[in-house]
């Protein structure tokens, strides 16, 4: 990501934090309907990023549950 769209993106969320409680909810609400897989993807990949940040690997075995479940 360039330091151009970091700007932007933490202006867009600037911008979202400072509409009232009702706004923030129904712009939510509209993301999860339009964008969930996106959204599904990205909490996914950030939670793996930290995951291998902190040293924190799950075993194989709960590799293995994990993919799965993915398929169920």
């Amino acid at each position: 990501m360039t330091t151009q769209q970091a700007n932007t993106a933490h202006s867009l969320y600037a911008l979202y934090d400072t509409l009232p409680n009702e706004v923030q909810q129904a712009f939510l609400e509209e993301l999860l309907q339009k964008k969930q897989d996106q959204l599904e993807d990205l909490v996914f990949a950030l939670a793996c990023k930290q995951a291998k940040e902190e040293s924190e690997f799950i075993s194989d075995e709960e590799a293995k549950t994990f993919m799965q479940s993915l398929s169920q």
